[in-house]
Parts: structure tokens; sequence; C-alpha cells
């Protein structure tokens, strides 16, 4: 069996199975392009797609199976209007999110990535969750998608705190649920530390135990992570894809606590009250008394980092990883021989 495989932009580069041949880094490929067509702005992640898509269809004929990250979504969709010499597809790293505000938008949407799921043969999930909800919303069997834990390359020995602090952390952008953050940490005897954007606040009255430290580069983010008590992350309940997986889950390889207000989604990688804690979601005060309970019991928050990066270091490991794509690219060539008329 011969794996054409595009690396996906979440995946660490990692040394790849004999029979893989990987022809793109999407990351880089989006890069590339980027700085090519700046005029672009974000359409340029489709020039990726169609690019990467149009040098699959060239190749594919000397594959068993085509593996892809989200940039592969344009070739779903070939394939879906060119049915001759099509190969099975497992689809990597999507995210998609019920975002439109028009109605016509919403339809075409829901119809596009229908089409797109249902010409892969199989489609990665970070949540359990997940796969029921896209099932669900897209009108498609659930049996479509499966969940392969993200994989983090995060290493606690190469990132040493930057100071013995006493402070606790919280990061990212998307779909971040900043307000029920700050009203559960309003007042408390600890100072929190934000990185992300600034413009993420303007509409936001940070009280005074907040410090925002912007965006910050990958040396720095580690270092304050590590220097950290414990890492809060406050998410919004998305219907769709569940937010924040790799922020936590880098944080649980590092050793840290982690506290995290989506059940729903975290639950695939957090055994609550083992190697980290989850609360309700958008309940500032349950989040409140969680962390309060943390800066109390700070040999808990020990313990459980150490639970944290034990576990992480087997469900997140390459390896773990490596398995579950194997598995999946296993399955794919079932369902497409399952689909193939007797």
């Amino acid at each position: 069996m011969r794996v054409l495989y595009s690396r996906p932009l979440t995946a660490p580069k990692i040394p790849l199975p004999q029979n893989f041949h990987q022809v793109e880094d999407e990351s880089d490929l989006s890069w590339r392009l980027a700085q090519r067509f700046p005029w672009a702005g974000r359409y340029s992640e489709h020039l990726a797609g169609l690019r990467l898509a149009l040098t699959l269809l060239g190749l594919r004929r000397s594959f068993d199976v085509v593996v892809t990250g989200r940039y592969g979504e344009w070739f779903a969709l070939l394939q879906s209007f060119i049915p001759f010499g099509r190969r099975p597809h497992l689809l990597l790293d999507v995210e998609w999110y019920e975002s439109h505000s028009s109605a016509w938008r919403r339809k075409f949407n829901r119809w596009l990535h229908r089409r797109i799921i249902q010409s892969a043969n199989r489609v990665q999930v970070f949540c359990q969750i997940e796969a029921h909800n896209y099932a669900a919303y897209f009108g498609v069997e659930e049996s479509k998608f499966v969940w392969i834990p993200y994989c983090t390359d995060a290493n606690p020995s190469a990132a040493a705190p930057a100071e013995d602090a006493r402070f606790i952390f919280t990061s990212g952008v998307h779909q971040r649920d900043y307000k029920t953050l700050l009203a559960a940490i309003a007042g408390l005897p600890v100072e929190l530390r934000i990185a992300a954007p600034l413009a993420e606040f303007r509409f936001l009255e940070a009280p005074a135990n907040v410090k925002l430290l912007g965006e910050l580069s990958a040396g720095e983010y580690w270092k304050t992570l590590m220097s950290a008590r414990f890492l809060v992350l406050s998410l919004r309940p998305e219907t769709l894809r569940r937010p924040g997986v790799i922020t936590y889950a880098g944080a649980m390889r590092m050793g840290k606590c982690v506290v995290v207000n989506d059940p729903a989604g975290a639950a695939s990688y957090i055994r609550d009250g083992e190697t980290g804690f989850l609360v309700p979601p958008a309940e500032s005060g349950k989040l409140r008394d969680q962390i309060c309970f943390l800066l109390d019991h700070p040999e808990v928050v020990n313990s459980v980092g150490r639970n944290a990066e034990e576990s992480a270091r087997e469900l997140f490991s390459v390896a773990q990883y490596i398995t579950g794509v194997e598995n999946a690219v296993q399955q794919t060539l079932v369902d497409s021989r399952r689909s193939v008329p007797q």
C-alpha cells in the first residue's frame, strides 16, 4: 500500500512510515503563496487548497490512498465532480464552524461541506463530540468521522521557566470566552496573565489583577507557561468545532495542571480531577470556585500536573499519532472497497 501524504497544518514534522510519500507541507505551502500573492489576503488559503488539489490529481494514480490536511478539501471536491481515477481519501485537521449570518450562505456552506465529507472516505475530528456535531449539522453519517488525538511535540526539557512566578496563565484567540474568565478572576489574590492580541479586549474591562501580554513569540510563550501555577481556558460553547485543544494539550504535555470550561470537548483529553479539571461553560462562579480551590491546594496542582504529563506523553505522542493515522488509512481502504459495486 502506497500513501500520498500532505502534512497538515497542525501536525508536527515527524518521521513517516516508509510507505508514506510526502508531497507537500501545507503550512509551508500557505506561507509561500501568501508571500507570492499578498493581495489575496485570507483567500490565499483557497489558492493553497486549489494548488494542492491539482498536484494531488496529477500524482494520485501511482498511490493507493491520499492523506491530506484541511487544504485537501479542494481535492475532495474535485474528486466528487471527477469520479474517474479517484483514490480513497483521508482528510485530517478540519476546522469547521457555523459562522455565516445570512441564510443563503449557511445553506451553501452546509451543501459544500456535505459534499466534502461525502467525497472523503474518512474525516478526522480532534474531539469525540465533534463527530456527533458535524454529522448532525451537515446531515451525514457519524461513521464518516474518526477521532485521532492531537499530537504535540512540546518538550518540557526545552522550555525552562523564565521566573519562579506566582501567576496563572491563559492564551489564545479563537472562540475564547474572556468575558467569563475576567469575571471569574476579578478580585482574587493572584495575577492572571493573558497571551492574546490586545484587540481582543477593546470592548472588555480587565480587572486590576489581569496583565495583558499581547502576542508572544513561541519561546516567550513556553517560558511563561512553564512559570505559571496552572493554565485556565475559558472557551465558548461552540455548536460544531471544539476550540482550545492545541493550547491545553500542549500545556498538559509540559506537565501543567489545566482548567477548561468545555467538558463536551475537553473530556476527550482530560480526566476530571485526575489529569486536569473540567467546569461548566459560561459560568464564571463555578470557574472562580475551581481557581480558588487550586490556589488553596498547591499540592493538588502539582500532582495533577504530573498526571497530565504522564497521560499526555502517551496520548499525544508521535507514535500514537502515527498509529491513529495508519489505522484510519486502513479504514479508508475498507470503506472504499465497500463502496465499489460488486
